[in-house]
């Protein structure tokens, strides 16, 4: 089998597409709430593949030459698609939410947010008493979101894990 060396930098690239759509994005506002949601860039590329292979696996279901747990493959690839489908996460006077399609959402009140640190791309995890939301790289707006955060919790700074902070030699 040949090499093929535009693979990688192509995926690189795409990859960097999706997290610059989401840095030029703005939140969008409903009312009072700011909403932060995915990527347009990654919700096509989720549901995209999630169709692709649907239709792939609705194509080769039953063919007696295509091996049973190669439709068990990539049903499980379909639901892992769709279970990594972007969240959304909505802040307002009251305090962060995070929205999945599949699961309950979770709160945490601004005078419950104990710290926040950044994380791998782009990344920020917002501790409180009793849950943590993490906002991805690819959700819009990373910069109005850290100043919602600054200003309405009693976080004041966004620490990075390992960082040398606060303390002073005598």
């Amino acid at each position: 089998m040949a090499y093929n060396w535009w693979l990688t930098p192509a995926v690189y690239s795409g990859l960097s597409v999706i997290l610059l759509e989401a840095r030029l994005s703005h939140a969008a506002r409903k009312g009072k709430k700011l909403i932060y949601r995915g990527s347009a860039a990654l919700k096509l590329l989720f549901g995209g593949v999630s169709a692709m292979l649907t239709v792939l696996l609705c194509r080769k279901w039953g063919e007696p030459d295509w091996p049973s747990w190669g439709c068990l493959a990539l049903v499980g690839f379909v639901v892992c698609f769709l279970l990594g489908w972007p969240k959304t996460i909505v802040t307002d006077e009251d305090g962060i939410e995070c929205h999945w399609w599949w699961r309950r959402k979770v709160s945490i009140p601004w005078k419950e947010v104990e710290y926040a640190e950044t994380a791998s791309m782009e990344a920020i995890e917002v501790a409180g008493t009793h849950a943590r939301i993490t906002f991805e790289g690819y959700n819009a707006d990373r910069e109005r979101f850290c100043k919602e955060l600054t200003k309405r919790s009693g976080v004041k700074k966004i620490v990075i894990p390992g960082a040398f902070t606060g303390l002073h030699l005598q």
